[in-house]
């Protein structure tokens, strides 16, 4: 009698880790697809370029900056809100003059902002003409 006992509660205790296990691994999996269905349902945009969307996380092919999840109440091509991101973004990297890269040294107030140049002649002639190079200065646009 005593072998068959437990020979009766082995084979429960072996039923009970298999139904464990099994409850286990079909949960794993579960949180698994469920976590892959919400990465491939979510969008991605640019938080300079709205209107660039994307269905994983990656790079704008505009200007490169990564792009962020899209809130799921905003649309494709709505205006984002103002952020710090979008001031970084409007930095100047070339010269309005020559469209060289600029040196940080060599600079004009101009409204209030700051205008770079490559070299020292830029400055004399952004000078006698602003209104000629400001459409090519990001921190001008709006």
């Amino acid at each position: 009698m005593n072998s068959r006992r437990k020979n009766v509660v082995t084979v429960c205790l072996l039923v009970g880790v298999l139904l464990l296990g099994v409850i286990v691994l079909q949960g794993c999996k579960k949180s698994d697809s469920d976590s892959t269905t919400e990465q491939e349902t979510k969008k991605w945009v640019c938080p300079v370029h709205p209107d660039m969307t994307a269905n994983r996380a990656t790079k704008c092919p505009r200007c490169g900056r990564d792009m962020v999840p899209m809130k799921a109440e905003q649309k494709p091509g709505a205006t984002l809100s103002p952020t710090k991101e979008i001031t970084v973004a409007a930095e100047q990297t070339t010269c309005p003059i020559m469209d060289a890269p600029i040196n940080k040294n060599i600079f004009v107030e101009y409204k209030g902002k700051k205008v770079y140049f490559c070299c020292p002649g830029c400055e004399d002639k952004f000078k006698a003409e602003p209104q000629k190079y400001l459409a090519k200065l990001p921190q001008f646009k709006q």
